[in-house]
């Protein structure tokens, strides 16, 4: 996996919106290049785990840049929990998703 597109994915969670998404892509892409990497809107809600994981992805050197097995090892995702906790909340948003849908259909 390319960590710096990781980095950038993990952001659009975060903010519900890509970095510079207001901007013509090319212009994005020069910003992303001029000033490095871009911030979250909202910093200060972040865990220091998260920011620590996200300067490891968004690092502009490429050779300071973690490696995927690095991250694996980060603090940020060891404090991940047990996969089968996300069960509900798929079934759920599978749910909404199909409900959606047949009101769509009406």
């Amino acid at each position: 996996m390319d960590v710096w597109s990781l980095g950038i994915m993990t952001i659009e969670m975060i903010d519900g919106i890509p970095p510079y998404f207001n901007e013509d892509p090319l212009r994005a892409l020069y910003l992303i290049a001029t000033k490095g990497k871009p911030e979250v809107m909202d910093q200060q809600k972040l865990s220091p785990e998260l920011v620590k994981f996200l300067d490891k992805c968004l690092e502009v050197n490429v050779e300071k840049r973690a490696s995927a097995a690095d991250l694996l090892q980060h603090a940020f995702l060891k404090k991940a929990g047990d996969l089968k906790s996300l069960k509900q909340n798929i079934l759920s948003a599978r749910e909404a998703v199909e409900e959606w849908l047949e009101d769509d259909e009406v």
